[in-house]
């Protein structure tokens, strides 16, 4: 067993996007190179099918194929592997748990909590005591988002822990604008592993958080890889530096797409700049009803980046 704990959950993890062919099929062509690439450039773990992932997206038999191809590549290489196991109904997430939990390479599974309309306190709770009895040897991580409509935090993690003692860690997502909360849930329960987005990785560490589920290692990974590096022996004003740039680039990045009007959700700007960045192979497309970028947007944000970030294009496109 690779299983995770919350000690060694930590680092820069590729959150994987999700690869289409030109009829929305799975391309599992593309899927395996560019998770490939991942492992090669030494991110701390893959992560799959969180929102860069489109886990709404998928059928069951998609989902299978997925884990089994991560299966593959992760246990040749020895790396740790979570997949995301999200839906909106607890028997779905059940379902996908219980696939993954039979996988001895995978590290940890990561859930969200149903989404469609807001849980009770008592909903909350039967939702993860529920998931844990299916399931109770894979390690959890809950994906805590604001559009799932209960964004938990420190209180609600203790009484979580009490029903799902396999809870390691928290994707604690949206930090900056629950900076007070993150810093308070962290100090409520030190037990748990924490991650957040790039733009407040450095602030996050100097709290105690413990990585990033990243999607800007697929521009070139060794800027998120240097950055963590950067925290992790205490060179703060270098981290600092770098989150600000990842900052800096995201706004300028944001007031290009509002001009041409483009969506900005995550599998459309995450997929999107990995091809605009070189790094990844295949379309930036999304599978209906979300619409990738246009061609002609990958090639104005890849000249975007060569004139004001290139440190955001993988070295075989600069």
């Amino acid at each position: 067993m690779n299983r995770l704990t919350a000690d060694r959950l930590e680092g820069i993890w590729a959150g994987v996007t999700m690869a289409w062919d030109e009829r929305y099929r799975f391309d599992a062509d593309t899927y395996v190179h560019n998770t490939q690439r991942m492992i090669d450039a030494g991110v701390h773990g893959i992560y799959t099918t969180g929102s860069t992932g489109e886990f709404y997206a998928l059928e069951f038999d998609e989902f299978c194929e997925m884990v089994d191809i991560q299966v593959g590549l992760c246990g040749a290489a020895g790396i740790p592997l979570q997949i995301g196991c999200c839906s909106d109904v607890t028997s779905k997430t059940v379902k996908l748990l219980e696939y993954v939990a039979a996988k001895p390479e995978v590290s940890a599974a990561q859930v969200n909590v149903p989404y469609w309309m807001e849980l009770t306190d008592r909903e909350l709770l039967q939702f993860f005591q529920d998931i844990y009895n299916a399931c109770p040897d894979i390690p959890l991580v809950h994906y805590n988002v604001p559009r799932a409509k209960r964004f938990l935090t420190g209180r609600d993690y203790q009484r979580v822990l009490e029903v799902a003692p396999s809870l390691i860690g928290v994707k604690f997502t949206s930090a900056g604008g629950h900076f007070a909360q993150l810093q308070d849930t962290i100090r409520t329960n030190p037990q748990l592993s924490y991650f957040v987005g790039e733009n407040l990785l450095a602030s996050g560490m100097q709290l105690g958080v413990r990585g990033s589920y990243s999607s800007l290692v697929f521009t070139d990974p060794e800027f998120m890889l240097e950055m963590y590096r950067a925290g992790v022996e205490g060179r703060w004003d270098e981290a600092v530096a770098r989150q600000q740039t990842v900052a800096s680039m995201s706004a300028e990045l944001m007031a290009l797409l509002d001009v041409r009007e483009e969506g900005s959700i995550d599998p459309v700007v995450d997929k999107g700049l990995g091809v605009a960045a070189g790094c990844i192979q295949g379309h930036q497309r999304c599978r209906p009803p979300y619409i990738g970028w246009s061609d002609e947007t990958v090639v104005q944000v890849r000249d975007f980046l060569r004139k004001n970030y290139p440190e955001f294009l993988h070295p075989s496109v600069r």
